[in-house]
């Protein structure tokens, strides 16, 4: 892979992990709590976080 593709892909990785672990922390807290989409969001950031420290790792020799 290119090393300019895997940058791009890693910060959109970081980016949408952030913003699906936000977006889960505000369905939660609303009233009445809207269980069922912060959970959702929440497995979407946390994928999207994991798939960015995976692209940002150096490869093992």
């Amino acid at each position: 892979m290119h090393p300019n593709v895997k940058i791009f892909i890693t910060i959109f990785c970081y980016i949408s992990g952030v913003m699906g672990v936000v977006t889960a922390v505000l369905n939660a807290s609303q009233q009445p709590t809207q269980t069922t989409a912060a959970v959702v969001a929440g497995v979407i950031g946390a994928v999207f976080l994991l798939a960015g420290i995976a692209l940002s790792r150096r490869p093992r020799l």
